[in-house]
């Protein structure tokens, strides 16, 4: 217990907040950037096979890319009957550590 008192002193907290606050700094503007991008992917195939592309979310389906991020947030994770659950839920994980 001494060693977690001793970490959570008021400089490490605020070098902690710090760190959090540049990785956020740098990974909001990227995973926008890959939404926007993502976006325009999918016009353009819509456009090479004539049909619409996404245009239904906001003017000129600008916020495609957050309803599919909301629609992701709720989505259910449907583990087979037959199979175990850590190593289902898990796998996804292990294979993009290494």
């Amino acid at each position: 217990m001494e060693l977690i008192t001793g970490l959570l002193t008021q400089d490490n907290l605020m070098l902690l907040a710090r760190e959090v606050f540049f990785i956020l700094l740098v990974m909001l503007p990227l995973l926008g950037a890959m939404a926007y991008l993502t976006l325009a992917e999918r016009k353009v195939i819509g456009w090479m096979q004539m049909r619409l592309g996404p245009n239904r979310v906001g003017p000129w389906g600008l916020l495609q890319p957050i309803a599919d991020a909301v629609k992701l947030m709720f989505k259910e994770i449907v583990v087979p009957s037959g199979a175990s659950k850590v190593p289902f839920v898990v796998a996804p994980a292990m294979v993009l550590v290494p």
